[in-house]
């Protein structure tokens, strides 16, 4: 990773080469002398020669620490995996007191969350640019550009999920610490985070739910589980049983801390709950870890239960499709696809749930297109009209075509490996005999029909 590998510098390669005629020079000497004192040369015996000592190979300097750094990333997991504090602590700087301080914190709070897996790698092919925030530690730093916490949670995540650090180093006499992961936050580079970075995780588990959150949540966290084992098999029925129909669930204390935890910059006012997870970018098949549905405390307890029923059954729907869900998947798809399931058999009225956009098609202010990507952000004055539309559409497919037809389309669709508007156009060809013009205008005869 970046590393020399013991390679040889070239003044210390000479050196080592310049053994070899010694030992050659002190055999022929040997002879020579034997043929003087009138012995044959078998009569030399090979003890009485001595070789030059040879040189000992050099460890550059950045072997060393680099190999030092990974020990100390290994006890740090050591040190997780098998609750010992100690271990922890004997790695973090003793001169960054507040830092130590808050690493402390974060190992107590760790106690209770059910680990399968914990370990970290680190990337020494770059480092980060010298700062004067590197000056305080009056010492010598290393600052390699990232390190990756990879940590998975028993009985729900298959494979690790990733937390991306950006740490120092300092080196203290001959021995290396951590002495920071927040050095270059103001660059941007934030060192991922999780609910045990915000105070003590509490554990709630039923067969196919874990909830983690925090000791003042408890009731909250008891009433999403329940909620949620009941929200899986409606997913089911419309998806089909090839996704994990499991689930994990964070409930933090704060909307500020759900968006660190889920590492979402955008606006989260309007929203009551986020399903994340880690996923290739692009257009090809992702391959999704680390799927999570966040809570947001600050609209939660706005819902009511068939609120919550409808909320936790949308986003259980984006944690099912997660596999097919691609660059090729144009949000309105995604979005309008978990609505369609939330609000299965709810018996909501129509007009009650696509209030806005119903004023809006009244008023004569159809939309001109499919809802865009960007209507879809949390600040967006259009967001609600966007959701009312995309499950409209969805709508749309399941009256004309069926359930199971709307289905397939989001999978055809998922998997086309081109851009959206391409996916989209080929799969409602490929499956319905539609242009994208046709479908549009479909739709805005629904939505007059649906909302006029």
């Amino acid at each position: 990773m970046g590393e020399t590998g013991g390679r040889v510098p070239p003044r210390r390669l000479a050196i080592a080469l310049a053994a070899v005629p010694l030992v050659a020079a002190g055999l022929a000497d040997a002879t020579i002398i034997a043929h003087r004192g009138g012995h044959s040369p078998s009569a030399v015996s090979p003890r009485t020669v001595s070789p030059a000592p040879r040189a000992r190979p050099v460890v550059p300097a950045d072997v060393v620490r680099n190999t030092a750094i990974r020990r100390l990333l290994a006890a740090r997991a050591d040190a997780v995996l098998h609750h010992n504090r100690a271990e922890w602590a004997s790695v973090l700087d003793p001169k960054s007191r507040a830092f130590r301080r808050r690493q402390l914190a974060t190992f107590d709070n760790l106690r209770q969350v059910p680990l399968a897996s914990w370990s970290y790698s680190l990337n020494t092919t770059a480092t980060q640019a010298t700062t004067n925030r590197l000056l305080r530690y009056h010492a010598p730093v290393f600052a390699p550009m990232h390190f990756t916490l990879r940590y998975r949670l028993s009985g729900f995540d298959k494979r690790p999920t990733s937390l991306l650090q950006y740490p120092t180093f300092v080196r203290r006499g001959s021995r290396w610490f951590l002495a920071s992961l927040s050095d270059f936050s103001s660059a941007g580079q934030k060192s991922a985070l999780d609910l045990w970075d915000f105070g003590p995780v509490a554990v709630y588990r039923q067969p196919r739910v874990l909830v983690l959150g925090h000791p003042d949540n408890i009731a909250v966290m008891h009433e999403v589980a329940s909620e949620v084992t009941a929200d899986i098999p409606r997913v089911t029925a419309v998806w089909g049983s090839h996704w994990a129909q499991r689930a994990v669930v964070l409930v933090p204390d704060t909307q500020a801390e759900l968006a660190r935890v889920v590492a979402d910059a955008g606006d989260l006012t309007n929203i009551a709950a986020v399903a994340t997870a880690e996923v290739q970018l692009g257009t090809g098949r992702p391959d999704p870890v680390g799927d999570r549905v966040g809570i947001n405390p600050r609209n939660w307890p706005k819902l009511s239960p068939l609120g919550r029923q409808i909320v936790l059954t949308h986003e259980l729907t984006h944690v099912a499709t997660r596999a097919v869900t691609s660059g090729s998947t144009p949000t309105w798809l995604a979005e309008g696809f978990a609505d369609y399931v939330g609000y299965l058999g709810s018996g909501v009225p129509t007009p009650f749930v696509a209030q806005d956009l119903g004023s809006a098609v009244r008023a004569g202010r159809v939309p001109s297109t499919l809802p865009r990507n960007r209507e879809f952000d949390g600040a967006s004055k259009q967001l609600s009209q966007a959701y009312e539309g995309a499950w409209l559409a969805c709508r749309l497919i399941v009256q004309r075509f069926g359930e199971p037809a709307l289905v397939r389309f989001y999978r055809v669709v998922g998997r086309a490996g081109e851009r959206p508007s391409v996916a989209v156009a080929d799969a409602l060809q490929r499956l319905f005999k539609l242009t994208p013009r046709t479908f549009l205008a479909q739709w805005h005869g629904y939505l007059r029909a649906q909302l006029g």
